[in-house]
């Protein structure tokens, strides 16, 4: 999801917008929840998630469920 709203975003020929929706109430999932603590390296990945997260061409909808909620 951030790495395909990035590369979207960075695209300087198009003018884009990013919508994420996603089933947990924060963002960056798995990378959040699903990495052990001791995995550094992985986490960082989450710097370039907030970068993608502030801009304002981007938002993103928490605890939303496709298929029902939309």
């Amino acid at each position: 999801g951030f790495y395909v709203a990035e590369k979207l975003l960075k695209d300087e020929e198009r003018s884009v917008r990013v919508d994420m929706f996603d089933r947990l109430p924060a963002p960056f999932g798995l990378v959040r929840f699903g990495v052990a603590p001791d995995h550094e390296k992985i986490k960082n990945v989450t710097r370039i998630f907030d970068k993608v997260a502030a801009r304002d061409e981007f938002r993103f909808f928490g605890n939303v469920e496709v298929g029902t909620d939309v």
